[in-house]
């Protein structure tokens, strides 16, 4: 055991003493111990000292918890959360002044009755987790259990603890299992994975003690209120503590692809691709003279000098890649509109070409993506799931459309950006678990300041793991494959066989179809299924076919006719890119003890080995040539393997570097943005603050500006006198403005602007700041997503200064400029004693506009939904008279 362990083994000790000298403590007497603990933590100044100081009774408490929910139901005198939670969840039930928290209840619709206990290596578990280490747990060791120790503890500061998981069913599943140890001491907990963004619940979820929900979904509403106007539009409270389920999946595998909010200007360029596509997949096919080259593992393509000749001939273009970057042009600035348009029009017909030739040569269908009800489906693959509401960037996803033949569906512009890495920075202390840890500590020490540690298994583990078999050609490799999943069948084990690629999967099922050997599949495309799929995989002599989907938060349990035939067998049909991904396969099978075995299958015709250089591709070739079988599994064959693996790892690595680094280069410009943006959301003199530098700087006429705000608010409260005439119950209310250039609209609150000039002043001004630095906010990310190279990146500081001057230029013109979007007037109604025999002649009223159209004020709403919502009543009326 390392010195880390051996550190916090006495605190176990220590545990495990309070834990048995509670046996004797009434259930009432547990929650007033929490209470007193609780208070106490609240109090105190320093709380991780606090945190710190209580943590040996608080586990022993959770611990004996579990103990008294293992044994049977727990009964308490009832106060009022219990009665509370009583009308809202299965495991509690009021009977007179007694609550009866029950054993048994339902996690993601199936019954489950608790009977679980923390063991000393889980409560060790649980005090690195407590300290800020990323903790080595192999599979079936338990994990949601251990999580249940440092988020108890955590949450009794009530500043907010977050456990985070890769995806909702695992968040869902986690919150359903453990909430009852959590609310039966008045704890508050909620998935956020429930509820949609515009749900008030989903805000309320962040508010309490304990929130659960995948990182995506945490990192993506930090976003996204980083770009709504009103400040009950934030839902995220605070970033105090986060545990993050499989660490390693999302602070490694998922690090390289940051995650970006897209919004704003929605358009579709499927035309120009349809167009040029042809022309590229001509090119892509042409024989002779090399026009295009091409490295799939770097994910890289690019157009020969000929190439790029070629293609100026045959779209007519001359020059078309003579400027390919705008800082070539020196002058840029200076040319004339004209010149400048065209300039932009050939950098972005030369984006197309590129992107239609990446979508030909590096992306494959079933290995990078899926079609899927008419939709092009990205597939991770590090976990083989789906991002099904992912794009690629910069249009590729619009030329993968093209190429499988599918709807083109709308692009959009990004809003925001941020990579995990500075996201998680945000956090007072992070933790995770995952069976895979040690192999990246380094990563996470030097990227996220995260010690690293491995716990022993409760059980020793007894899973027999076999050399890597090598092959010389794919059809040996197979054949041997399909000869052990037999053999393996016949024993009356079951098997769970793992591939790199949907394709993969799906050429070991046509395998499987050919010897009538029945299985499951387990891929992006079946994923709907995985829980029955799981269920079944350990038992009997079942066979199941699967991606890298079985490889994270599934725990496959053998049945006891299994494990007497030798457990579950797991068969690598290929080396996975990173040995962490071949681990957490193995690791579904011998878990807590049980017996089981693994072996992976390679050859000389895969891809892993296209890693290597050239020099190690031709000594491993006159090394194979030494051995007459066809298969070659030694060690000095299998090395090379090893390093090809090697390679493919520390190229994904520098993968999450370059994203890193982009990002931290622009982190300082977010930081500071979002504290400006901040503090004008959120404070309305923060904008007053704003707009009277601006006017200073740019001495602008104060008296004007105020005289055009008075003028805006007479307007407005008579739009509100006369709103309030259709709707006496109506809280806010959106005013239609435009400066010259733009409509905008600025939302007011009916009971505060009743309260006179100074609010509507301050929220006008508060609105239209908010709104010009979103959207020069928005062209500043753009410019930054679009693969700069080294000097536009260095230039990033005066493009960031550049858009402040233009964001101020244009918060002073909309101050100076604006103009209410339509005249107060009164409704023309009909005139019973003239009659109506010139229509034509009458004077326009709102019963004389389309309903349906847009309505005139620029709210985007349908005129009968805006101002004009009282119309269709009045005609009503008219009808009736």
């Amino acid at each position: 055991m390392n010195d880390t362990l051996d550190k916090y083994k006495e605190l176990v000790k220590l545990i495990n003493v309070e834990y048995n000298e509670l046996s004797n403590v009434s259930n009432d007497e547990l929650r007033a111990k929490i209470s007193y603990i609780e208070q106490c933590i609240v109090v105190c100044d320093n709380k991780q000292k606090a945190l710190d100081n209580y943590l040996v009774q608080v586990y022993a408490i959770v611990k004996e918890t579990a103990r008294r929910f293992s044994e049977g139901n727990i009964i308490v005198t009832a106060n009022s959360n219990d009665r509370s939670l009583a009308n809202h969840y299965d495991f509690v039930e009021i009977d007179g002044d007694k609550a009866i928290y029950r054993n048994s209840w339902d996690v993601c619709g199936v019954s489950m009755n608790w009977n679980m206990v923390h063991y000393d290596e889980q409560l060790l578990g649980g005090i690195l987790l407590h300290y800020g280490y990323a903790t080595e747990m192999a599979t079936g060791e338990g994990k949601t259990l251990v999580a249940t120790l440092p988020v108890f503890l955590n949450a009794l500061t009530h500043n907010g603890v977050h456990l985070m998981t890769v995806n909702d069913y695992l968040s869902k599943r986690d919150f359903e299992t453990t909430r009852p140890i959590y609310m039966f001491y008045g704890l508050t907990a909620d998935c956020i994975e429930y509820y949609s963004r515009s749900d008030d619940k989903r805000k309320k979820a962040y508010e309490l003690d304990i929130t659960f929900g995948t990182n995506s979904r945490f990192t993506f509403d930090y976003l996204l209120d980083h770009i709504v106007i009103s400040p009950e539009e934030c839902v995220q409270q605070s970033h105090n503590y986060a545990i993050i389920d499989e660490l390693d999946s999302i602070l490694i595998d998922e690090a390289d692809t940051p995650h970006i909010i897209g919004g704003g200007n929605y358009y579709n360029e499927g035309d120009i691709y349809k167009e040029n596509y042809p022309i590229v997949k001509e090119l892509v096919e042409s024989k002779g003279i090399p026009l295009f080259t091409s490295d799939k593992l770097k994910k890289s393509a690019d157009f020969t000098e000929e190439g790029e000749r070629w293609l100026s001939v045959k779209k007519n273009m001359p020059g078309l890649f003579v400027v390919k970057r705008l800082y070539e042009l020196s002058d840029f600035d200076q040319l004339d509109t004209d010149k400048q348009n065209e300039i932009r029009e050939r950098l972005f017909v030369q984006n197309v070409l590129r992107q239609l030739l990446n979508a030909l040569v590096l992306y494959e269908c079933d290995e990078d993506y899926i079609v899927e009800d008419g939709k092009i489906k990205i597939i991770d693959h590090h976990t083989g799931r789906a991002k099904e509401s992912n794009r690629w960037e910069h249009g590729l996803h619009t030329a993968i459309e093209v190429k499988e033949g599918v709807k083109v569906r709308d692009d959009f512009d990004s809003m925001a950006v941020i990579s995990l890495k500075n996201y998680f920075r945000l956090y007072n202390k992070i933790a995770g678990m995952s069976g895979t840890i040690m192999p990246v500590q380094e990563e996470l020490q030097s990227v996220y300041n995260l010690r690293c540690t491995s716990l022993p298994t409760h059980k020793p583990l007894i899973r027999e793991d076999f050399p890597l078999r090598i092959f010389k050609t794919a059809a040996d490799k197979d054949k041997a494959i399909m000869d052990s999943i037999i053999e393996n069948h016949h024993k009356g084990r079951p098997t769970l066989v793992g591939c790199i690629s949907v394709k993969r999967s799906e050429e070991i099922c046509n395998m499987f179809d050919e010897y009538a050997i029945v299985y499951n599949k387990l891929n992006a495309k079946t994923v709907k299924d995985e829980a029955m799929f799981v269920a079944k995989a350990g038992l009997g002599n079942a066979v199941t076919i699967s991606t890298s989907i079985a490889g994270r938060g599934t725990d496959i349990k053998p049945s006891q006719d299994a494990i007497d035939n030798g457990g579950l067998m797991i068969i690598g049909t290929d080396l996975f890119e990173s040995v962490r991904v071949d681990r957490q396969l193995k690791g579904r099978s011998g878990r807590q003890g049980n017996p089981g075995s693994s072996v992976f299958f390679t050859s000389l015709d895969d891809s892993i080995l296209k890693n290597l250089n050239d020099e190690d591709m031709r000594m491993l070739i006159e090394k194979s040539y030494c051995y007459p079988e066809s298969e070659i599994s030694y060690d000095d064959i299998r090395c090379y393997f090893e390093k090809a693996q090697a390679n493919r790892e520390e190229s994904l690595k520098d993968n999450r570097k370059e994203t890193a680094r982009k990002d931290d280069i622009v982190d300082p410009y977010r930081r500071k943005f979002y504290h400006q943006r901040n503090a004008v959301l959120f404070n309305s003199d923060a904008a007053e603050e704003i707009v009277d530098v601006i006017i200073q700087r740019n001495n602008a006429s104060e008296e004007l500006i105020d005289k055009n705000l008075h003028s805006f608010y007479l307007k407005t409260k008579e739009l509100l006198i006369r709103s309030e005439r259709n709707n006496i119950n109506r809280t806010s209310i959106d005013v239609p403005f435009s400066d010259n250039m733009h409509p905008f609209v600025i939302s007011l609150k009916v009971q505060l602007l009743k309260t006179g000039f100074e609010y509507f002043s301050k929220e006008f001004k508060r609105q239209i700041v908010l709104q010009i630095y979103d959207k020069e906010w928005k062209v500043f990310v753009q410019y930054i997503m679009g693969n700069l190279d080294k000097k536009e990146i260095g230039l990033l500081a005066e493009k960031y200064n550049m858009m402040m001057k233009e964001v101020h230029s244009k918060i002073l013109r909309r101050l100076k400029n604006a103009t209410i979007l339509f005249e107060i007037r009164d409704v023309v109604t009909e005139q019973p004693d003239k009659p109506d025999n010139n229509p034509k002649e009458m004077n326009r009223s709102n019963a004389d506009m389309d309903l349906e159209a847009p309505c005139p004020c620029g709210s985007g709403k349908k005129f009968c939904e805006c101002h004009g919502s009282n119309t269709r009543r009045n005609n009503r009326d008219r009808r009736r008279r």
